[in-house]
Order: structure tokens, then sequence, then C-alpha cells
């Protein structure tokens, strides 16, 4: 069965490929998609859409997948730029000369040439997608506790602000699918590296002693606020991974799996 969606948000399926989509980014013609790990040709325990090179697929089945995907969107592989994934807040800029490459040292990527498309791969950790369609910019992140702790999502909105010109008023955001709180239990010192942040206790419920579950979504939102997004521009899928194993990879669920993507390009100005 289809996991049921929030409002804001809508499945889509493009040749083959089961495609998560926000509306409003939709509507607001930005190119972009989570992807799930339907519709690729990845074999167990990667099947079928792992888009992740490091996690010891095939590399034929993966250059396949990211074409599939890439395609979908109106772009061509070349397009793809990713980020390195070091479990920080540093984020970079990508450019048309970055186009096929990997940035090293980020966990995001911000742009405004509608040649490239920013993409990063999660397997539980958050993916984060901004748009400021006034400015024609975008950012893609991927936060797991490590990020989020570090305070990657608004590292992401001062990168906007500051190579753009970015006003967080103009920002919209999309959380995509990760591990959940049903799923995700942390211990003391997880729980200590958020103790400068004056909502952590929104977002850890207490669990068995010395153990708290963790709202990643919850976080995330907390911190694209605090940087002056507003409430409405902010959606989340509130999709496990962990809980939903047809449609995504969870790596707390399975161990050795595939990654998902969160994929977005700059709008054509």
């Amino acid at each position: 069965m289809i996991p049921a969606l929030p409002d804001g948000w809508r499945w889509e399926a493009r040749d083959g490929l089961r495609l998560l989509v926000s509306t409003r980014f939709v509507d607001l013609h930005v190119v972009h998609a989570f992807t799930t790990r339907v519709g690729g040709t990845s074999h167990p325990p990667f099947d079928s859409l792992n888009l992740s090179r490091g996690v010891g697929d095939a590399p034929a089945a993966v250059a396949a997948n990211r074409a599939r995907v890439l395609e979908a969107l109106g772009h061509v592989p070349d397009d793809h730029v990713d980020a390195a994934q070091v479990h920080g807040a540093e984020v970079a800029e990508a450019a048309v000369a970055h186009r096929g490459t990997t940035i090293d040292r980020a966990d995001g990527l911000v742009a405004r040439d509608p040649n490239v498309v920013l993409a990063v791969h999660c397997a539980d950790c958050v993916p984060l997608l901004l748009a400021d369609v006034r400015r024609g910019a975008v950012a893609a992140l991927h936060t797991g506790w490590r990020g989020t702790a570090a305070g990657a999502a608004q590292a992401a909105v001062k990168a906007l602000r500051d190579m753009y010109g970015s006003d967080p008023r103009d920002l919209i955001a999309a959380i995509g699918p990760a591990i959940g709180p049903c799923c995700y239990e942390v211990d003391a010192p997880v729980y200590d590296r958020f103790a400068p942040w004056p909502w952590r206790d929104r977002v850890f419920a207490p669990a068995r002693p010395g153990h708290w579950r963790l709202d990643l979504w919850a976080a995330n939102r907390c911190q694209l606020e605090a940087a002056g997004l507003s409430p409405g521009a902010i959606v989340s899928a509130d999709l496990c991974t962990a809980d939903h194993r047809a449609f995504f990879y969870s790596h707390r669920r399975d161990g050795k799996t595939g990654h998902m993507a969160a994929l977005i390009a700059p709008p054509a100005r």
C-alpha cells in the first residue's frame, strides 16, 4: 500500500519511478523530487533504485539509476552534483564547473544555475530542500543527528542569504522522508549534544532509562523557523523510512542497504 501523505505533498509515477514531490514547489515550477527505492536496476540488498556509489552496489547499476532519475526530471546525468556528506554543517556552492562531480567536505549545496541538479543521498537522515524563487536559488541538505545538532539547516539558510541575498521570508522548505521518532531511539551523548538549542525538549521524548526518541523532522523545522522561515513555508512529509520497507531504504532497519536521493534544480530565469 502506498503511504498516505499530509497536505502539501503528492506521489508521482514517472517512467516506472515512484517519486515524492512538494506541491508548493511544483506550483512554483521548481524541478525537484524525493526518490523512493522503486523503479531501479540494483539487486538485493540495494533493490532497486539505489543512488549512492558508496554502499557497495554495482557502479553500472548506480549509474543507470541516476540516469533514470535525472531523465525523469528533464535533465541529463552530467547535470548531477552531490555532496560528500560528512555529517557536519558545511554548505558549499555548486556551479556549472561542478557538473558530474561530488563536492568534498559538504553536507549541503546551494546553486543558482539551472544547468545543475543538486543531490543529497539518505537512508534515515533528513533530506531537506530549500528554494528562493524570487532570486532563483536553491539548496539541498543532508542532515542526521550530528548535522542537526551542528545547525546544518540554519547553515543552509545562511548560505543562501550570504551568496545570493536571499531573505529567509522568501524561502520555502520541504523536509523529506527520514527515520521518525517512532523508530529513532538515542542515548545520553546524543541528547547532550542538543543542549544549546532552546527547543531541545520539544524534539526529544523519554524512552527507556537513559534513552530518548528523537524527532529529526521537528528539530529541523525548529531550526528553519529560528532562521526566519515562516512556519507556513515549511512542509514535512512525516514519512518514517524504517516503517515503510517497500518504499524506503533504512540503514537502522536493514544495515547494508541503498540510499534514496533528494534532488533540486534552480528554476530557469
